[in-house]
């Protein structure tokens, strides 16, 4: 049924927590999984200039780099043969998109809360995003809050 099992991740506990339901899923139905971060610099890139030179930038893609490679590792005990990691640039529910198109994913499984503070809002709308945008089903698993 699933060849392909995508996992996008921002590295928090929500994401984590997500991708032990995509790694279940891929074990299943022996699958490939795909951790993907997306570094969503758009914002950042009008205020900093070069901000793709600063050490910012570099710092964030290390951290999304750190995250898909802690995805790569939370698999590794699993049955699983193919563990592709990818960190892109871009609007994050379009790239998670995109790269369902490219990569001929079969299944999204995200978390709907993702880090806490200001930005845990962020992850529940980009799950919804891509929820509505999405050509292939999209498994939100529910993380944080009251159960």
């Amino acid at each position: 049924m699933y060849d392909a099992v995508l996992v996008p991740t921002d590295g928090s506990d929500g994401s984590a927590t997500a991708a032990e339901h995509a790694i279940d899923l891929a074990e299943r139905h022996d699958a490939d999984l795909h951790a993907l971060h997306v570094l969503e610099t758009e914002q950042v890139v009008d205020q900093i200039p070069d901000f793709e030179d600063s050490s910012i930038f570099d710092r964030l893609a290390d951290a999304g780099q750190q995250a898909v490679d802690d995805l790569r590792e939370q698999a590794e005990d699993s049955d699983i043969d193919t563990v592709t990691t990818a960190v892109e640039q871009g609007v994050a529910h379009e790239e998670v998109v995109e790269y369902v198109k490219r990569h001929d994913i079969d299944v999204v499984v995200m978390a709907t809360e993702g880090r806490t503070g200001p930005s845990r809002e962020l992850i529940g709308s980009v799950t919804e995003s891509v929820v509505r945008a999405s050509p292939v089903p999209v498994l939100a698993v529910k993380v944080g809050g009251e159960p």
